[in-house]
C-alpha cells in the first residue's frame, strides 16, 4: 500500500493538537511483535510528550476511520458531565429492564444499576445509551464538533451512533483529541475534566498512571461470532500530572476473543518498549 506522510496528514485537518507537538514522526520496528499480532491488523499512533516524536505503527491506517464503539465513553462522559446530564460521577441510574432488555452477549456486571463511574469501568451500554435523551441534540452537535471528533455525524435521538458505525473516528483523530484535553481541557472545565480523570483512571505504576477506554464491535453487526474490530486509547501522565504520552492502537481480529485482551496487552507493551510505560 501506497505510504504518506504523516506529518502531512495531520498538517491536512482541522485540529492540529499532534502536530504542534511532534516535531519527527518514526515508524516502530514491528519485528519483535509479528509473531504475536498473528494475523491481526494493528495501527499504532502514539504522540511522546517527552521528545515530541510521534510513533507508529501503518502509516495508512492512521486516517482511515472506524466506528468509536466504547472509546466514544471518553467524550460521552465529558459531554454528560459538562451539559448536566449526569450531576457527578457517582449519579445512579436504575437498570429499565424493559427499556434495556439484557443481550446474549452481555456480561453479568451490564445487568445492574450503575453510576457513570461504573458505567465506565464495565463498560455497560445501556447507561450511556440513557444519557441520550438528557442530551440536547444541539449539545452533542457543539461538542462533536469542539472534540472535532471523527466525522462529527449522528441522527439526534439515536442511542447507537456510536456503536453502529454512524459516526466514525481515526487513530489519528483519536490522538488529536486526548491531545486536545491533555493541552488545554478542549473546553471542558478543570473540574469535569478532573471527575472524568478519577473515574478513567486505569492502573498507576512507579510514576505513570494510565487514562484509557477499550472499545469493539462486530464487523457485520449481525455477526457477534465472526470478525470484529476494537481499540485502546488513552494518555499517561507522570506523577506530576504531566503528560507523557498519547495513543490510539486499533485492531481487527478473526473474533472478539482475538483481541479482547491483547488489544490493550501490545498497546502497553508498545508504550513500555517506547519508554512510556513500566514494563
Amino acid at each position: 500500500m501506497k505510504i504518506k506522510s504523516v506529518f502531512a496528514l495531520l498538517l491536512l485537518t482541522p485540529l492540529i493538537s499532534v502536530a504542534e507537538v511532534c516535531n519527527t514522526t518514526k515508524p516502530i520496528n514491528t519485528d519483535p511483535y509479528i509473531a504475536d499480532i498473528g494475523t491481526r491488523q494493528v495501527t499504532f499512533l502514539v504522540l511522546d510528550y517527552r521528545s515530541n516524536e510521534c510513533r507508529y505503527i501503518n502509516k495508512t491506517g492512521l486516517t482511515e476511520r472506524h466506528g468509536p464503539y466504547s472509546t466514544f465513553k471518553i467524550p460521552h462522559s465529558l459531554i454528560a458531565l459538562e451539559t448536566g446530564a449526569v450531576k457527578s460521577v457517582d449519579e445512579r441510574f436504575e437498570w429499565d429492564q424493559k427499556k434495556y432488555p439484557a443481550k446474549d452477549f452481555w456480561p453479568e456486571t451490564w445487568k445492574q444499576s450503575h453510576t457513570l463511574a461504573s458505567a465506565f469501568k464495565h463498560s455497560a451500554v445501556w447507561y450511556y445509551k440513557a444519557l441520550v435523551p438528557r442530551i440536547k441534540p444541539a449539545d452533542y452537535k457543539k461538542w462533536l464538533a469542539r472534540f472535532q471528533y471523527g466525522d462529527q455525524v449522528f441522527t439526534p435521538g439515536s442511542n447507537e451512533f456510536w456503536l453502529d458505525n454512524e459516526l466514525t473516528i481515526s487513530p489519528q483523530e483519536q490522538v488529536d483529541f486526548i491531545a486536545c484535553l491533555l493541552k488545554d481541557g478542549c473546553g471542558v472545565s478543570a473540574r469535569n475534566l478532573a471527575a472524568f480523570e478519577s473515574i478513567a483512571l486505569q492502573e498507576t505504576k512507579n510514576t505513570f498512571s494510565l487514562y484509557a477506554k477499550t472499545g469493539a464491535g462486530p464487523v457485520d453487526p449481525n455477526n457477534f461470532d465472526g470478525a470484529f474490530e476494537g481499540w485502546y486509547v488513552g494518555y499517561v501522565k507522570d506523577d506530576g500530572g504531566k503528560p507523557v504520552a498519547a495513543f490510539a492502537l486499533y485492531m481487527a481480529a478473526e473474533n472478539f476473543t482475538a483481541l479482547k485482551d491483547y488489544r490493550k496487552a501490545l498497546s502497553l507493551q508498545l508504550l513500555g518498549d517506547l519508554g512510556l510505560w513500566v514494563k
